[in-house]
């Protein structure tokens, strides 16, 4: 199998697997409403904390460094 070939599924994987969580897409609905938004955690948290229980301010770090390093939100 070509090179490119394992790379591009690598990419559509990793794709996946960020946006397979709730609380990632619902992070990047916040962003597509407002892009705005100053891309900290303190910022999102607000607005899931009500949504998902027992939500805590790292792991909502934690779910923005997974959107940012699939490139699906500014880093």
């Amino acid at each position: 199998m070509p090179l490119y070939r394992r790379d591009r599924n690598r990419i559509h994987t990793d794709l996946a697997h960020a946006l397979a969580h709730p609380i990632r897409l619902r992070m990047l609905e916040l962003f597509t409403r407002d892009p705005a938004r100053p891309l900290t955690a303190s910022t999102f948290f607000p607005d899931l904390d009500g949504e998902f229980d027992d939500l805590t301010l790292p792991q909502v770090n934690y779910h923005l460094a997974r959107l940012q390093d699939a490139e699906l939100l500014p880093g």
